[in-house]
């Protein structure tokens, strides 16, 4: 077994993706061909998927919003992508939403719609044994009564797969104090809580207030606390997890390709104390996958498989679940990842030992 077959075959959780950020391209092109849905001019389905200059990928999530249409669109992206999750190793995924989005663009509502992504995360569960969990999630440039207003609908239709509350979208502008009603209302009603932060260059006070004011328990990116010492130790005094991205399109386009392994945050923050955990975010609009993933942080990053090791650590503990599911996990997967190790075959290289 080489190293690539390793990372994508160890047992991991995923905790940070996005379900309108996984649509493939073949699929959004059957869609768009189904619901007579015009689509941005191009060549080839692909051209549209081009991350060349790490274009943003924020417009795509619409396009993709704008083909799901029925029951039927929303079990076959759930099914397909937790079908790629599962033979990357994925045992566990957490998976973001934006429930405004359908409602605003197509005008489906809530129930609906999550009765049809739960619907594809069991039948994906029956078929590849991933199980799969929801996090409907704030549109952070849509008005804070807005998200509100979602929170509450979320609440008033409980159902065991929602388990938390998310906020995405562009964090420049929208700083995370604009929702603390919705997140304090969200908490209230028994949901776990994260947030993107730090993201986009935003400053390190957007994970601070993230932390303090709504409560979170998880930080997706987060890569600025770097710019704060001690906000940093603090973070991994409290063993804070958060969910880095190695693809992150906003260092891709401000540092130099061969700066990367060392300049991006994502190099550092473990090195520096902190429980982060790879994930793949939007995959097809990253052209990646989870174990892709797993495989930049070994390759562009350096980390070693003992970082990786950890970083299934990391996964296990920061994911939603109770904690007597962890601690069979923690047996049973470190158990495999153990198995496995000894069975690769390592190139001479100090990194991968």
């Amino acid at each position: 077994m080489n190293l690539h077959e390793f990372l994508r075959k160890i047992p991991k959780a995923e905790l940070h993706v996005h379900l309108t950020g996984t649509v493939f391209p073949k699929t959004l092109q059957k869609l768009s061909r189904k619901h007579a849905v015009k689509l941005p001019p191009h060549d080839r389905i692909e051209d549209l998927y081009d991350r060349s200059e790490f274009k943003s990928i924020l417009p795509m999530l619409k396009i993709a919003v704008s083909v799901m249409r029925d029951p039927e669109d929303f079990a076959l992206v759930v099914y397909e992508t937790m079908r790629e999750a599962a033979e990357n190793g994925v045992r566990y995924r957490e998976i973001f939403w934006n429930p405004t989005d359908h409602k605003d663009i197509v005008g489906l509502d809530y129930e609906m719609v999550v009765d049809s992504i739960i619907g594809g995360l069991r039948e994906a569960e029956e078929d590849f044994g991933i199980i799969g969990r929801l996090l409907p999630s704030i549109n952070r440039e849509e008005s804070s009564q807005l998200g509100l207003e979602m929170v509450q609908e979320v609440l008033n239709n409980p159902c065991d797969e929602v388990i938390g509350l998310g906020m995405d979208y562009l964090e420049t502008g929208h700083p995370p104090e604009k929702f603390w009603k919705a997140y304090k209302t969200a908490g209230e009603g028994g949901l776990h809580l994260t947030a993107h932060a730090g993201e986009f260059g935003e400053p390190w006070n957007n994970v601070e207030t993230a932390l303090d004011l709504l409560k979170c328990e998880r930080i997706d990116h987060g890569y600025t606390i770097i710019d704060n010492p001690e906000l940093l130790k603090r973070c991994a005094d409290e063993q804070i997890v958060f969910t880095v991205v190695p693809t992150n399109s906003y260092y891709g386009r401000t540092l130099k390709a061969e700066t990367i392994s060392k300049l991006h945050p994502i190099a550092q923050m473990a090195r520096r104390g902190l429980r982060i955990v790879p994930n793949c975010d939007d995959p097809p609009l990253h052209h990646t996958d989870p174990g892709k993933a797993y495989i930049d942080m070994v390759e562009v990053f350096g980390y070693d498989l003992n970082d990786v090791r950890q970083f299934i650590i990391n996964s296990i503990y920061g994911a939603f679940v109770d904690e007597s599911d962890k601690k069979r996990w923690r047996i049973e997967w470190l158990k495999e990842f153990d198995s496995l190790r000894s069975k690769l075959d390592l190139p001479t290289n100090p990194q991968c030992n």
